[in-house]
């Protein structure tokens, strides 16, 4: 939900948002590959903020890639570059490493390549792995983009998520590898290969659903019930609050969230008027949205500041603090509609 997601993302969303530029991308490339989450799921949150290794917009194509249709390759420059074996990284675990190669690179098949094994524990399936990277337009040989010096990124390491080549260039491997990922982004552009460089940091598990405290449910808030492991919201009754809310169902026993860390959690929204569901993670993998920093909307970045790891919080979320007088139209948000958010943050970092 991005701040953003009240503006214009790929529909209007005012993912604010959740960054308006690269919804389009965004939803593109993310909802064909994404198991059985709803649609409206990457459109109103993970639009907004493409929260996983989003590189330059190149990223999206490697993480969840959607259409496979191939650019016209007609202005292709000359190709020099086929296979990982081609391209020289040098440099220790931890620092930035150097990566040369003669462009333009353009594989047969997206593949990886480890450079260096670590002696930590292995990655395994569905966990949460943090870890820096480097991007390499395979065009052209160019940096589009680097976590060294900044703040490393988290993602789940999942196949059902993920595209093959960068799900197997994570599972199965040590916290403390090196690994090289070449992606395919020629149905974007023309010999648009990318070249990815990870150093694994950490892996670890996290739990699918809160844990704690069961809490006091608050009146006034709409009754939450679990069917099948997954909150359901019932349909509100009365006038909306003007005000944002928030209501703790179960109070996890984890750090407090603080601004600026980056969220793992589950969720799903409704909107108050018509009960009606709109977005929810459920289904697929977790997925991480920074807290804090104007990147979700408003609500969102206030009700789970100062909440702890392992809460289930209901959120009430008035226009103002959600999509705003214009709304959200591809999720069926007015300007004057109140929604409802039921959140487990099951991780923060």
């Amino acid at each position: 939900m991005t701040d953003d997601l009240p503006e214009d993302t790929t529909t209007d969303s005012p993912a604010d948002e959740m960054p308006d530029e690269a919804t389009d991308e965004a939803t593109d490339g993310l909802t064909d590959s994404g198991g059985d989450r709803p649609r409206n799921t990457r459109v109103i949150l993970i639009a907004a903020i493409v929260g996983v290794l989003v590189i330059a917009g190149v990223g999206i194509g490697l993480f969840l890639r959607g259409d496979s249709s191939k650019a016209d390759d007609a202005t292709a420059p000359k190709t020099r570059s086929t296979t990982l074996d081609d391209v020289k990284v040098t440099g220790a675990f931890g620092e930035k490493p150097t990566v040369t190669f003669k462009p333009a690179y353009v594989g047969t098949e997206e593949t990886f390549k480890v450079i260096s094994e670590g002696d930590g524990p292995v990655v395994t399936e569905g966990q949460r792995v943090t870890l820096d990277y480097v991007a390499y337009s395979g065009a052209d040989g160019s940096e589009l983009d680097s976590t060294y010096g900044q703040s490393p990124q988290s993602l789940t390491a999942s196949h059902t998520s993920l595209t093959k080549a960068l799900a197997d260039a994570l599972v199965g491997q040590h916290v403390g590898s090196r690994v090289m990922v070449a992606g395919d982004q020629t149905q974007a552009e023309t010999a648009a290969w990318v070249i990815f460089v990870f150093d694994i940091r950490n892996a670890e598990t996290i739990p699918t659903s809160a844990s704690g405290t069961d809490q006091a449910p608050k009146s006034g808030f709409p009754t939450v019930t679990v069917e099948n492991g997954v909150p359901k919201i019932a349909k509100p009754t009365g006038t909306a609050p003007t005000t944002l809310e928030t209501e703790v169902l179960i109070k996890g026993d984890g750090p407090v969230v603080a601004s600026g860390q980056t969220v793992t959690m589950q969720y799903t929204g409704i909107i108050w008027a018509t009960g009606t569901e709109f977005d929810s993670s459920w289904g697929g993998d977790p997925v991480d949205f920074p807290i804090g920093t104007g990147q979700v909307i408003s609500g969102f970045d206030e009700g789970l500041i100062g909440q702890t790891v392992g809460s289930r919080v209901v959120l009430i979320i008035p226009p103002d603090k959600g999509y705003g007088s214009t709304g959200n139209s591809q999720a069926g948000i007015s300007g004057t509609d109140t929604l409802v958010f039921v959140v487990d943050i099951l991780a923060a970092s």
